[in-house]
């Protein structure tokens, strides 16, 4: 009997083994279900981490080709004020070369004294000028000149 108590005794740590056996491989089943999900869900994480990191990329193209655009306008701003500052010198520069009406006129009178006589006859021919379009205009309001109109109205509101 010492044998089959000892098979007997072989036999249950066998079923021990093959017990504690089991669970181990239950324990390494569950393990690997729980770390296949690990790795999908790492991957899914990876998988949007690369398509974030794609988006970011186009975005930090997007915004060099911008910073360059600016880049390439603030120059051209740049060129154009500096255009436009000697623009503005070189016109500062010419009006304060310009004599004015005044200035020629005295410049016109010092060089030239005979030209206060063209300048008499200048006068008069616009006076005779003037002349001549106020007797035209006489001639227009029926031959009364400008003083008849202007008594003629005189009375005319002394009537009222």
């Amino acid at each position: 009997m010492t044998e089959y108590d000892d098979r007997l005794q072989e036999v249950k740590r066998y079923k021990a083994k093959f017990k504690e056996n089991k669970q181990l491989v239950n324990d390494a089943r569950k393990t690997s279900k729980a770390l296949a999900k690990a790795i999908r869900l790492k991957d899914q994480n990876f998988e949007s981490l690369k398509r974030r990191n794609g988006e970011n990329m186009k975005l930090k193209k997007q915004l060099e080709a911008i910073v360059k655009q600016l880049e390439t306008t603030i120059l051209e701003v740049s060129k154009v004020k500096g255009e436009l500052d000697s623009a503005l010198v070189e016109v500062s520069r010419l009006k304060r070369s310009i004599p004015t009406e005044r200035d020629a006129a005295v410049q016109e009178f010092l060089v030239d004294p005979s030209s206060e006589e063209e300048s008499d006859d200048e006068a008069s021919a616009d006076e005779q000028t003037q002349q001549g379009e106020d007797d035209l205009e006489d001639a227009e309001d029926g031959g009364r000149t400008q003083s008849d109109i202007a008594r003629g109205l005189t009375s005319d509101e002394d009537d009222s």
